[in-house]
């Protein structure tokens, strides 16, 4: 088959002040994945002119680089908007490839034969799989994901901001991410909206679950999430909790809205990240 013939996958790095782990992320992408019609398109939010001329230096077709910090929401449509494949890769900056080199392969054939999967997951908590659906169309089992994975002490949700590759019908569906510069905000609206919607399907490969991707950004102490200046005000007053919650809830429950209110109004006034 020519490049042609295989319909194009936009694959989208979403990257902010981590020129290395993208660095590193993009490049083992490339090394790990065979399918023949890529466009590789990198989104940073506003990290600066001398990340953003390193940026430009990587082997990718498209770049969104604005000048300014916005959020992960508008970051991620940012870079949607340059994406031209009929199926979008989504990949964070701390995410390496190790594949097998044809998993895009399989997992393209599985969205050809199946137009109503709009999502399948590649990391993520491993939704369990309903074993009397495989999908058709590829060597690798492929299985849909009908329900989230429950523990019974958190919501979870088919949609994750991890690895994953959607349909560019899914996405128009679906609809843009709400550009609000709180990640935590952006992607719960993005969750229930795709868990709200009953249109397309989820699935997953579980013999490549957590294993064509790892993230690389815990490890370094570099991730989104574990970065934020929130988190670290949360690990360092998490020693304090079960005291407060024991003897003396009123003053834990008070004392959390007040943290979580300064903290809000810091990252809106972008003194804190």
């Amino acid at each position: 088959m020519t490049n042609q013939e295989f319909p194009q996958v936009s694959v989208l790095f979403v990257t902010y002040k981590r020129f290395e782990l993208l660095k590193a992320t993009v490049e083992s992408f490339i090394r790990n994945t065979d399918y023949p019609n890529l466009q590789l398109v990198i989104a940073d939010d506003g990290s600066g002119p001398e990340i953003q001329s390193q940026i430009r230096a990587l082997p990718a077709n498209d770049f969104s680089l604005p000048a300014k910090n916005r959020g992960l929401g508008a970051n991620n449509n940012s870079g949607l908007k340059l994406c031209t494949g009929k199926y979008i890769l989504m990949i964070q900056d701390d995410w390496a490839c190790h594949g097998p080199s044809d998993y895009l392969r399989q997992t393209v054939s599985v969205m050809e034969a199946n137009p109503t999967v709009g999502i399948i997951n590649f990391a993520s908590v491993l939704h369990p799989p309903d074993l009397s659906r495989r999908l058709p169309g590829s060597t690798e089992p492929c299985y849909v994901t009908p329900k989230p994975y429950e523990d019974g002490r958190k919501e979870y949700f088919l949609y994750a901001d991890q690895p994953h590759i959607r349909s560019r019908a899914a996405l128009d569906y679906v609809g843009p991410y709400i550009e609000d510069r709180d990640m935590e905000k952006c992607e719960i609206d993005y969750n229930h909206r795709w868990k709200d919607q009953t249109k397309f399907l989820t699935a997953v490969f579980p013999g490549y679950h957590l294993k064509v991707f790892s993230n690389e950004g815990v490890a370094n102490q570099m991730s989104f999430r574990t970065g934020r200046f929130r988190y670290k005000v949360a690990a360092a007053l998490q020693p304090l909790k079960p005291f407060l919650q024991k003897y003396a809830n009123p003053l834990f429950v008070a004392g959390k809205a007040s943290v979580q209110g300064t903290l809000k109004l810091l990252e809106k006034m972008r003194i804190v990240r």
